[in-house]
């Protein structure tokens, strides 16, 4: 039977590496919006567009 010490770090390190990829993904994305848009006051101007 496993321990109850050894589950949890099991537990630990699953929710550890979930949070790395969260992380790295998020900073992917920030990363390429930035370049796409070339700075981020552009996204300023681009939300406020009135449809007409």
């Amino acid at each position: 039977m496993i321990s109850r010490s050894g589950f949890l770090n099991v537990v630990i390190v699953i929710f550890a590496v979930i949070g790395l990829i969260a992380v790295l993904g998020v900073a992917g994305m920030a990363v390429l919006h930035v370049s796409m848009m070339h700075g981020m006051r552009f996204c300023g101007a681009a939300m406020h567009v009135r449809p007409q």
